[in-house]
């Protein structure tokens, strides 16, 4: 099947792993049906069953843990929090609003832009037009 991009969208936390896990409980709760089937009730029966080692879900849901490290030191299944400098070369900005990251986004299919390797993520702040931090983006790269 191939890789997917995915990217979600979440309100303002300053906790990014918190965020991550009610994202990934919303998206479980929206788009789980699949593994009800399978006899999966819930996120942490899912992780604990193994399914998405043997076929991913192509989404938020095969990635885990928010680290903040290096380029390149984050292990499959995380989502790397960007540093600033990253931010700006990947945004313009250091505090780029939805629309910027949104055209960054679309743009990156190319495969130059971070992650480039299945099984990760990365998650940086969005901030509004005041200028004040206004959600979070997460987006990876998972798949088969």
């Amino acid at each position: 099947m191939g890789a997917s991009r995915w990217t979600y969208f979440t309100p303002f936390r300053e906790n990014e792993q918190e965020a991550l896990d009610d994202l990934r409980d919303v998206v479980f709760e929206r788009d789980g049906a699949y593994y009800r089937e399978a006899g999966v009730e819930t996120l942490a029966a899912l992780a604990a069953s193994g399914w998405l080692d043997e076929e991913a879900a192509h989404s938020v849901l095969d990635v885990s843990r928010a680290v903040r490290c290096t380029e390149g030191l984050e292990e499959p299944g995380d989502v790397r929090v960007l540093e600033a400098a990253e931010v700006v070369e990947l945004f313009g900005s250091g505090r780029p609003g939805r629309a910027a990251v949104e055209q960054a986004l679309t743009r990156a299919g190319d495969g130059w832009f971070p992650p480039v390797e299945r099984g990760f993520g990365c998650c940086t702040a969005v901030y509004g037009d005041d200028g004040s931090p206004a959600g979070l983006c997460f987006w990876g790269l998972t798949g088969d």
